[in-house]
């Protein structure tokens, strides 16, 4: 890489201490995959590889490492680099991803320059293709992957541009000088600060309705577009932090007709030893209903929350739920034990026992 890339150099510790410093609470990792071009064109390297790592320490010496040389001819292994960070870094499945390819010269083959000098006219000459490379990772790891692509000048720029359409969402930077780098990264994490937003609204709505609703009734609850709540579903799904797609309309409990026993407690509990404690939930409907079960207790050291659990009821079910109860309290003396079991949002059944603590 060249002059363009020097300056990019320059300005890769800003773009580390200023994403770090905007995203405390927040682990971040970066990974480096830098690159040149294939022997004879040039001697030194293909690609070097620094995996994903939270040192910010480590990754300024990479950055410092990086020394651009001139190669043989002006196309570089840009198809090289991508398949390297494909496969070489260790992506984590739980977590956003940005794939971010900066450089100053297109990659090797006709379609994507018209150079006479291209030494692989045909392609790389190890049969990867950048476009594929990035529709892979895109495949691989689905909505969680966001593709940026900064061409530092006019020669690269239908090149790269064609790169970052060959996936949905892929978003091309014409870079006018390099110091516009860190912006565009830090404009790239603003947007990620809304998208995660939106994830998390889905999430809160998505458990307090234990995974049973509808998604235009989502939408409009939480103020987003229907692709956005669908979008966000897929990232969720992807990132392992929901098990499935919602299951549709739910019905009230009126409509399903659950009833619900609440058992009893003992007169005298123990701190941290276990007490049984008994839900009976009759389901007559055809439809599985989930109950979330909410057990507190609060006694001289205030509330602690003992348990809160799901609970899934066959169609037509007569289920009892055993609980094993655990009070964590550390003063004797009277307390009062709090059972509320809900469907959904909606309240089913409430009850708070007097006991005593010895």
């Amino acid at each position: 890489m060249k002059d363009d890339i020097r300056a990019v150099k320059d300005s890769l510790f800003d773009i580390v201490d200023r994403v770090t410093e905007r995203t405390r609470g927040l682990v971040i990792r970066f990974g480096i995959v830098s690159y040149r071009d294939h022997p004879p064109q040039d001697k030194t390297y293909v690609t070097k590889i620094f995996d994903f790592s939270d040192d910010i320490k480590k990754v300024h010496r990479e950055i410092s490492k990086l020394d651009p040389s001139e190669g043989g001819d002006m196309p570089e292994a840009v198809a090289d680099a991508l398949h390297d960070a494909r496969t070489s870094l260790s992506w984590m499945r739980d977590s956003y991803k940005v794939l971010i390819l900066v450089g100053d010269a297109p990659p090797h083959g006709r379609a994507y320059n018209n150079m006479g000098d291209d030494a692989w006219p045909n392609g790389c000459p190890c049969g990867y293709d950048p476009k594929n490379e990035v529709q892979l990772l895109k495949k691989e790891h689905g909505s969680t992957v966001f593709v940026f692509v900064c061409g530092c000048n006019p020669v690269v720029e239908d090149a790269f541009r064609s790169i970052a359409n060959a996936v949905d969402g892929g978003v091309y930077y014409s870079l006018v000088e390099v110091r516009h780098v860190p912006d565009a990264i830090l404009k790239i994490l603003e947007g990620m600060s809304d998208l995660i937003e939106s994830d998390q609204k889905v999430l809160r709505y998505y458990q307090s309705h234990d995974g049973v609703f509808d998604l235009g009734q989502a939408a409009s609850d939480l103020g987003l577009e229907l692709r956005e709540v669908k979008t966000s579903l897929s990232r969720l799904i992807e990132l392992g932090t929901v098990p499935r797609w919602p299951k549709g309309r739910p019905l009230s409990s009126g409509q399903i007709g659950l009833s619900v026993e609440l058992g009893d407690v003992p007169d005298a509990i123990l701190p941290g030893k276990a007490f049984k404690y008994q839900v009976r939930v009759k389901n007559p409907s055809s439809a599985t209903a989930g109950v979330r079960i909410v057990v507190s207790i609060v006694s001289e050291d205030g509330v602690s929350e003992i348990t809160n659990e799901q609970h899934e009821i066959a169609p037509r079910g007569d289920s009892t739920i055993d609980l094993k109860l655990v009070p964590i309290v550390y003063s004797k003396g009277k307390a009062s034990v709090k059972v509320e079991v809900y469907y959904g949002s909606k309240p089913l059944a409430s009850r708070i026992y007097s006991t005593r603590v010895y």
